[in-house]
């Protein structure tokens, strides 16, 4: 796994950014988390569709659709092995945070992951 190469433009003022190891494997992993399911014309059933839970009443059915929901994404990556998740959801802003614990297996690095999906139809997230 150590051989694989990637670049993003993101957060990029002028061309592009390397990544390689942990960082290619985050990158992955958050944009799996954004794209939308149906869109991959070849697998309709990859990707997320954490966002059409902001407006959804927080009842134990939707947290245990969220809470599946990331258990997959997280498991389609073998680079990552999910720790511990927790979801916030913020009534005041129609806010869904979803808070994930990931240990890197590569080099057995423990990071996190927070990304919160709200109301403006925005995805923000942050390693």
């Amino acid at each position: 796994m150590n051989n694989i190469v990637g670049y993003t433009t993101i957060n990029q003022q002028n061309g592009s950014l390397r990544l390689d190891g942990l960082e290619l494997a985050k990158r992955d992993l958050i944009n799996h988390f954004h794209i939308r399911k149906g869109e991959k014309w070849t697998d309709p059933d990859f990707g997320s569709n954490l966002l059409e839970y902001v407006f959804q009443p927080l009842d134990d059915f939707t947290t245990d659709a969220i809470n599946e929901e990331v258990n997959d994404i997280v498991s389609y990556d073998p680079r990552f092995e999910l720790d511990r998740q927790s979801i916030v959801v913020d009534q005041d802003t129609h806010s869904v945070t979803v808070t994930v614990k990931l240990l890197y297996l590569p080099t057995t690095t423990a990071t996190d992951l927070q990304i919160k999906f709200d109301s403006d139809f925005t995805e923000q997230a942050e390693f």
